[in-house]
């Protein structure tokens, strides 16, 4: 068959189910905006690349209301494009994958009507105390209405499905009743095989210090530096923490920018979190963005990992730390909850009360049967759920009901 993926970052969610149909001999293109901001993940061998962008350019301001939805018709009509010169060359999937956050596939079924389409249904945006209203409450009329358009690409997208998929169920219950319902949950996976625990593992940092697992080493993985990703907490946490235990380092993951709400491609938060910090610096290790096997090792020496979000989609790497056993602290947000409960496979703690996380942080490490006990559930939480050959298995089967479905009509 062939298979066509649309995806800003590609891989992406995708890079998993692309490398399987390759390995299964399937011909693979993807379209993607080739953008070079730290987002995309390494590329799959065997699959064609194909740039869109925007033939011509959105001529609003960035602070007009309008300039999202324009330009996500501009990049939807330059995607369509590079669909039209794939068909011109005899090019026509079978399949049409698409991420609906940006709505750029949302009119390559007018090239291709003949093609079965999956979207994948990362987020909805919901103006209340659950979703973008967490950190800042009420943020009034206009914020409410520039949010509710970032909706129009998503629901235009997905006015074309044949499969609508989404990893997790708190993702899925974000969109609308009428649409919720026809969504599935099909977990992206977690490689159990290299996210799991080792007890013989070391981490070694940039400046030269080396970490063994048993040493009290709380860590932190964010791809930034963000209030969505509980920073300001999270530092505030690690205060109490080097004040109450002088041998408790930390080893943070991840860059100085803000990736998510107000901020945005800056590094502002992370420079006045500091500057109001009042941290252990010979203790805190800010290693930055790190290759995937060093980032694995981090993981396996944790003693502590806290990971703080707010009510918004969960971080591949929570799901990779429990995997690996680690002894998870984790916010008492929806998304947290759905694969952690309290005592049993992880700690909660309140978003906002660094106390608490630390108080927390300091079971875990002062460990024990209990805390042994809670990091095996961890990883049987995710052996149980998010597995990768178990995640690629229900993929699998849903995609062949597409066609299962025609064949018997």
């Amino acid at each position: 068959m062939k298979i066509l993926f649309i995806h800003h970052y590609f891989p992406g969610q995708f890079a998993r189910i692309a490398r399987d149909y390759v390995t299964r001999g399937h011909d693979v293109i993807a379209l993607h905006r080739g953008l070079k901001d730290g987002r995309s993940n390494p590329p799959v061998d065997g699959v064609r690349m194909v740039e869109y962008g925007q033939e011509v350019e959105v001529d609003r301001p960035e602070h007009h209301s309008l300039f999202e939805t324009e330009q996500y018709i501009r990049e939807s009509a330059s995607v369509v494009k590079r669909a039209l010169m794939l068909r011109d060359d005899g090019w026509i999937p079978d399949i049409v994958y698409g991420h609906t956050g940006w709505g750029t596939g949302a009119f390559v079924q007018d090239v291709f009507p003949d093609a079965k389409y999956v979207k994948y249904c990362e987020w909805f945006y919901n103006n209340n105390a659950e979703s973008t209203e967490f950190l800042e409450g009420d943020r009034g009329y206009v914020n409410r209405f520039l949010t509710s358009l970032l909706n129009m690409p998503i629901l235009s997208d997905l006015m074309r499905a044949d499969l609508m998929i989404s990893p997790t169920e708190w993702q899925r219950a974000q969109f609308p009743a009428a649409i919720r319902s026809a969504i599935q949950v099909l977990p992206d996976g977690v490689d159990t095989d290299l996210l799991k625990p080792d007890p013989d593992a070391t981490y070694t940092t940039p400046a030269g210090r080396t970490f063994r697992h048993g040493d009290r080493v709380v860590t932190y993985v964010a791809r930034g530096s963000d209030p969505f990703r509980g920073f300001k907490p999270f530092i505030g946490a690690l205060e109490k923490l080097q004040k109450r235990d002088q041998r408790v380092e930390a080893i943070v993951v991840g860059d100085r920018t803000v990736y998510y709400g107000s901020g945005h491609d800056t590094e502002t938060h992370f420079d006045e979190v500091m500057a109001e910090a009042d941290l252990d610096m010979a203790r805190t290790h800010f290693v930055g963005s790190l290759p995937y096997d060093s980032y694995r090792r981090v993981l396996q020496v944790s003693a502590a990992h806290i990971y703080l979000t707010v009510p918004f989609v969960l971080s591949w790497s929570a799901l990779e730390a429990l995997s690996t056993g680690c002894a998870f602290i984790g916010s008492n947000t929806a998304p947290v909850r759905e694969f952690v409960t309290d005592g049993e496979n992880g700690f909660l703690a309140d978003f906002f009360d660094p106390s608490a996380i630390a108080e927390a942080a300091l079971r875990a490490l002062d460990g024990g049967d209990g805390v042994d006990r809670m990091r095996r559930k961890a990883r049987e939480t995710i052996l149980a759920r998010w597995d990768a050959d178990h995640a690629l298995n229900r993929h699998r089967a849903a995609v062949d009901s597409l066609f299962s479905v025609e064949a018997s009509r």
